[in-house]
């Protein structure tokens, strides 16, 4: 997916519509978008082999947000961060589209070994404030973790999980009526 219609997924989900308009890209001046703008830029710039440059914007979003996204992780558009303070996603972590991480939320390995032993988030995710997701753990679609959480197990779609460690605590019934 390119810069732009990625951007235009985050937007979305910051305003909580599915609509286009031509005006959605001036919304990235919304104080709710910088840390995700500034992480996709960095990305891009990493992508295109201007490494430096890509780590400089990393540099500022962690100065400036206290935000540490790695520039090499993969997050599909629609990244939404209400409140980006204390966010930490490896490097090698995989998060799907329109996912919610909350304040503290680490996304990362559990010091094992580093290269492919972060998290993979489907889509439609919600990480509550302070939760950890840690290691070669695979979290469905749909799922809820809840505040304060540490995942340490695979979820299975539509779950919600709580505790230290997280167990499985429901399996949602209010799915909805769209699967995209």
């Amino acid at each position: 997916m390119t810069f732009i219609p990625t951007l235009r997924l985050d937007i979305h989900m910051v305003r909580g519509i599915s609509e286009n308009k031509s005006s959605d890209i001036l919304y990235i001046v919304h104080p709710r978008m910088w840390p995700v703008v500034i992480f996709r830029l960095s990305s891009l710039c990493t992508q295109y082999h201007l490494g430096i440059v890509g780590k400089v914007f990393a540099i500022l979003n962690q100065i400036l947000f206290s935000c540490d996204i790695a520039r090499n992780a993969k997050i599909a558009g629609g990244l939404y961060l209400p409140h980006p303070s204390g966010v930490v996603v490896g490097e090698h972590a995989v998060v799907g589209k329109n996912c919610i991480l909350h304040q503290g939320v680490t996304l990362g390995d559990r010091g094992e070994c580093h290269e492919g032993s972060d998290p993979v988030l489907g889509d439609f995710i919600e990480v509550g404030t302070g939760a950890k997701v840690l290691g070669v753990v695979h979290l469905g679609d749909y799922v809820r973790v809840g505040a304060n959480s540490v995942v340490l197990k695979d979820v299975e779609a539509y779950g919600v999980v709580a505790g230290v460690p997280a167990k499985l605590i429901a399996i949602r019934d209010d799915k909805p009526l769209h699967c995209e």
